[in-house]
Parts: structure tokens; C-alpha cells; sequence
């Protein structure tokens, strides 16, 4: 029969107990690479070019994030519990399987395997070595900006549209829905999911489609006042077992990322669930690991700001850089919030304990909202001169670099797309002898 390949990131302790399967002429696996520590996980797992790592919990250094980013890449993560205290520690930590040293080789074999999937059309599972290769930070020609809020209804998702409606008014942006617990952009867009959504491009992204670009256009809809928007799955629920299979998320968003210069991705707020992880929470987990940068969005009630603040600590959890993270409040001065004086006494404390500022003040637009709702538009885009619409536009000229360089503050700085009007520009160009 043949060996399984696998890295090994066990304690002696731990692969004692599973010797049997590892070592000897009945072993059923195959060790391409082994992990002393946690923080040699990703660098073992290129190497030996595996696609599942069996791990133990009381790994040296293993935290959230190094399971996040490890399964990011393609990669399916196996605990091994040798009691119950071990297995609730790897659910937390976010693993696909957990086996056990006494399960039969069958049971063993099948856990690291994983289930097949009964969609004939569902992704595979994208190759571990193929990943970095093909769709790395430095090979992509596009940045993915991942917008996500925190539980009581923040306004993240109104914020990642506008944010993308004044974005594209600069530069080619896409806005995709990847909210695995329901969106509502097709209702509020009229548009159908069945004829085109995020389902749609993570099976051609699995599949290796070639013409993704052209599936594109035809999956992307087009409303007046709006960017192009890839809508969310038509039901969320069924199409989260599918989307939480280790890189898919990533692969999706690296490979619209070289066809869009700007991917603006309005993420769900769910990033953790106790002491188990479920399908949703590994997807949005995966689109803020993978994206070039995060904003979160915090409220301005009072319970708003108590769950937006854990979020922030579920992201840093999760190995987000701070430098990759931007803090904004939104709704301030709106119905029932906090004066934004007692806010910044109680906020920027907060913040420094955790070695944070934040980045932005977004205001309450009553009119703006009005006309949002009548017109269909994003509220950013819907009173252009608002002060929630300057103060996105505010955001947009931190969150990238200038075109002249000047010095900045210590956040990474995206580097933004070529302009439109740039484009054109170059088609009419004549070059100079004094300055070729």
C-alpha cells in the first residue's frame, strides 16, 4: 500500500504513541519533513511539498495563527489528542481532524485524507508547493483589502461598499462578498447568485481554469454608481463546508487579485466560536490571513465597542500585523452612540494597552443614509460631499502610498493601482530625447 505523505510536527511523546503508523514496515505514512516547533511549520511544509501535517497541541510555540496561515496554503492540519483536554486544545486552535493513537489504520488514514466532496464540480484542494509560486505577495499584481466588522451591526459591510464605490472612481476595483454567514448584496443589487457568485470562481480557481478572466466578466454584476461585485454563494450555509477547505479562500482571493488591481472583500464578523471552529469561522479566519490588509470597523455603542475591541484581539490572535491592520469607529455622533469626546477618553486607552492607535473617525450621515435608500447607492456614494464620504476618501489616501514619496507613519502602505486616467495618458505619450 502506499505511504501517505506527511510533516510531522509532533512531541517525542506524542510520536511515540503513534509509531506504529509512522515507523516500521507497517507504517501507513510517510514523513517528508518534521517540525521541532511551531515556527518551523510553514518553512517544513515547502520543502517537503506535503499537503497535511499531523500536529500535536503541546507543539513548542503553536498558537491560532500558525494553523491559520499553514492552512491558507493549501495545506489540511491533523491533531493528535492522546486525551479530551488535548482535543478541545486542537479544536480551538482550529484543526480539520483530530485522531487518536487508538483508532484503527482505516480511521487514522481517513482522517488525514479527508472527507471527498459529493460535488462533482466542487474546488480541489490547491497544491501546497503551487501556491507561493504562482500567486505570492511579490508576484501579484493586485492587493486584497479585507473589511470586517464585529458582532451587534457595526456598519462594515455598508463600509467595504462605499469604501470600493470612491475606490473605483480612482482605480480598476472589484468588491466581493465573503460574508459565509449570508450577505444581501444581490437583493440589494437585483442580482441573481445562481448566475454568477464566489462559488462560481472558487471552482474554476480549483480547478486551474485558464479563462478566468473571461468567467469573470460574465460573474461579475454591473450596476450604475457601483463597482463590479462578485456576489456571495445563493445558500451561504451549504456552501461553507465547501469554502472552508484549507486555501481555498486564499486561492480565490490571490487569483482575483492578479486580474483586479484593488480587491475590496466584505468580510463576516465571526472569528471564533468557543472551544470548536465551524465552516464560516475558518473562512473568514482564511480572507484576513490572506489579504494584503485588514480594516476593522468598530461601533460607536457602548456593547459595539466592547465586541469590536475582542475582535481586534481575535485578529492580532490570528498573527495579523499590526501594520497590516487599520482601526476605524464608525457612526459616530448617530442615535443612542457615545459622544465621540467620552469615546476617545475610553478608546485610545484601550487601544495603547494593546500597542494599537486608531486610523480613522467615520461619522453619522443621516442624509446620506436617506438618499442611499432611495437611490440604491452606497451611502459613500450617495452624498459624494458628505462627511462619511470624506471621511472614507481620507481613508483611501492613508491606506495607499502617495505618488510622490514622503515620509509616513509606521503602517505598511499599499501600493495602489495605476489610475485611469493615467492609462489613457500613456496611449497619447510621446517620448522625448532629453528624458529617455
Amino acid at each position: 500500500m502506499e505511504r501517505l505523505p506527511v510533516v510531522i510536527a509532533l512531541t517525542p511523546v506524542a510520536e511515540r504513541a503513534v509509531e506504529q503508523f509512522v515507523f516500521g514496515r507497517g507504517a501507513v505514512l510517510e514523513p517528508r519533513g518534521s517540525a521541532a516547533e511551531a515556527d518551523e511549520l510553514e518553512r517544513e511544509m515547502m520543502v517537503a511539498e506535503a499537503a497535511i501535517v499531523l500536529l500535536s497541541p503541546d507543539l513548542s510555540g503553536l498558537t491560532v495563527a500558525h494553523c491559520a496561515r499553514v492552512r491558507a496554503c493549501g495545506v489540511r492540519i491533523v491533531g493528535l489528542a492522546r486525551d479530551s483536554r488535548e482535543r478541545q486544545q486542537l479544536l480551538a486552535l482550529g484543526v480539520d481532524e483530530v485522531v487518536e493513537p487508538d483508532d484503527s489504520e482505516e480511521a487514522f488514514l481517513a482522517a488525514l485524507r479527508g472527507p471527498a466532496s459529493d460535488e462533482a464540480d466542487a474546488p480541489a484542494i490547491p497544491e501546497p508547493s503551487a501556491l507561493p509560486a504562482a500567486l505570492a505577495e511579490d508576484e501579484r499584481s493586485g492587493s486584497v483589502l479585507a473589511v470586517i466588522g464585529s458582532k451587534g451591526a457595526p456598519g462594515a459591510s455598508e463600509c467595504a461598499a462605499s469604501l470600493a464605490a470612491l475606490a473605483a472612481e480612482r482605480w480598476p476595483c472589484v468588491l466581493i462578498e465573503l460574508d459565509a454567514l449570508g450577505g444581501g448584496l444581490d437583493l440589494r443589487l437585483g442580482a441573481d447568485s445562481r448566475q454568477g457568485s464566489l462559488l462560481g470562481l472558487t471552482r474554476a480557481v480549483g480547478g486551474g481554469d485558464g479563462a478566468l478572466g473571461e468567467l469573470l466578466e460574465r460573474w461579475l454584476t454591473a450596476r450604475e454608481g457601483w463597482p463590479p461585485v462578485l456576489v456571495g454563494a445563493p445558500d451561504p450555509g451549504q456552501a461553507a463546508s465547501e469554502l472552508a477547505r484549507p486555501g481555498v479562500v486564499a486561492a480565490t482571493l490571490w487569483a482575483l487579485a492578479s486580474v483586479h488591481p484593488l480587491v475590496i472583500a466584505d468580510v463576516g464578523f465571526l472569528l471564533a466560536e468557543g472551544e470548536d471552529v465551524g465552516p464560516a469561522c475558518r473562512v473568514h479566519r482564511e480572507a484576513v490571513v490572506a489579504a494584503d490588509a485588514v480594516l476593522l470597523v468598530l461601533g460607536a455603542r457602548e456593547e459595539q465597542l466592547r465586541a469590536g475591541l475582542d475582535q481586534l484581539d481575535s485578529l492580532l490572535a490570528l498573527g495579523v500585523l499590526p501594520q497590516r491592520l487599520r482601526v476605524a469607529v464608525n457612526g459616530v455622533g448617530g442615535p443612542g452612540t457615545t459622544t465621540r469626546s467620552a469615546l476617545e477618553q475610553v478608546l485610545h486607552g484601550q487601544l495603547a494597552e494593546r500597542r494599537f492607535a486608531l486610523d480613522a473617525w467615520l461619522p453619522w450621515d443621516g442624509r446620506a443614509l436617506a438618499r442611499a435608500q432611495r437611490s440604491g447607492l452606497s451611502v459613500g456614494q450617495a452624498r459624494r460631499r458628505g462627511p462619511y464620504a470624506r471621511a472614507l476618501t481620507r481613508m483611501l489616501e492613508e491606506l495607499f502610498l502617495p505618488v510622490a514619496p514622503a515620509p509616513r507613519e509606521r503602517k505598511l502602505r499599499l501600493v495602489p493601482p495605476r489610475a485611469r486616467s493615467e492609462e489613457l495618458e500613456e496611449e497619447r505619450e510621446v517620448a522625448l530625447p532629453w528624458s529617455s
